[in-house]
C-alpha cells in the first residue's frame, strides 16, 4: 500500500500542469480582431489609382501617336512611390516625354516608366504624355498597355532603385489600360 504522503506529493506537482493546460487557449484559436476601419488586408496596395488614357482612334502608318495618362489616387493614403507609364506599341519609338520638372524616366524589364516627384494626397491626379512615332511598315492596330505601377516602400528603401524591389520581394501593383489605335494607310 502506498502511503498518504506519496500521492499528495505527486497531486502537488500534477495539479499546477494540469490548471495551466486547463487556461491556456488553444493554438488553433483566432487571433483577436481590431476594428474593422483599422485593418489593412496585406495584399491591398497603399495606394490605389483611377486610370484614364486619352489617344487617338487611329493614325497613319509612320505616324506620331500622343498618350495622355491621367492616374488619380484613390488611397487609402498618401501616394509618394509610384511610376506612370507602361508598355509601349510594337513597332514604335518614343520620340517625346511631357511631365512635371524632376520627372526621371527609364526604360525596364516590364516597360518605360517615368517616377515624378509629386506625392499624390486622395483624390489628387498626375499626368504624363508619352509621344512615340510607328514604324512606316507598322499594320492592324497599335496596343499600349499604360497606367500606374505602385510600391508599398519599407522604411530606409526610398533610395533604391526599381531592379531592387524584386529581389528584395518587394510587392508591386499595376494599374493599367489597354489603348488601342488602328493604323490606316
Amino acid at each position: 500500500m502506498r502511503h498518504p504522503i506519496a500521492k499528495i506529493a505527486s497531486l502537488a506537482l500534477v495539479a499546477p500542469l494540469a490548471g495551466t493546460m486547463l487556461l491556456a487557449a488553444p493554438a488553433s484559436a483566432a487571433p483577436a480582431k481590431a476594428p474593422a476601419g483599422v485593418v489593412k488586408k496585406a495584399d491591398d496596395p497603399y495606394s490605389s489609382f483611377a486610370i484614364t488614357v486619352v489617344a487617338p482612334k487611329q493614325v497613319k502608318a509612320g505616324g506620331k501617336i500622343t498618350y495622355r495618362i491621367k492616374a488619380t489616387n484613390k488611397g487609402p493614403y498618401l501616394a509618394d512611390s509610384y511610376w506612370i507609364g507602361g508598355v509601349l506599341p510594337k513597332g514604335s519609338k518614343l520620340t517625346r516625354v511631357y511631365a512635371d520638372k524632376g520627372t526621371e524616366c527609364g526604360v525596364y524589364d516590364d516597360g518605360f516608366w517615368c517616377i515624378t516627384p509629386n506625392a499624390l494626397e486622395i483624390n489628387d491626379y498626375d499626368t504624363l504624355d508619352l509621344v512615340v512615332k510607328l514604324d512606316r511598315k507598322t499594320r492592324g492596330t497599335a496596343t499600349a498597355t499604360l497606367g500606374v505601377d505602385t510600391v508599398d516602400l519599407p522604411q530606409g528603401a526610398e533610395t533604391l532603385n526599381r531592379d531592387e524591389f524584386e529581389r528584395m520581394g518587394i510587392k508591386s501593383w499595376y494599374f493599367v489600360k489597354k489603348v488601342k489605335t488602328k493604323i490606316v494607310r
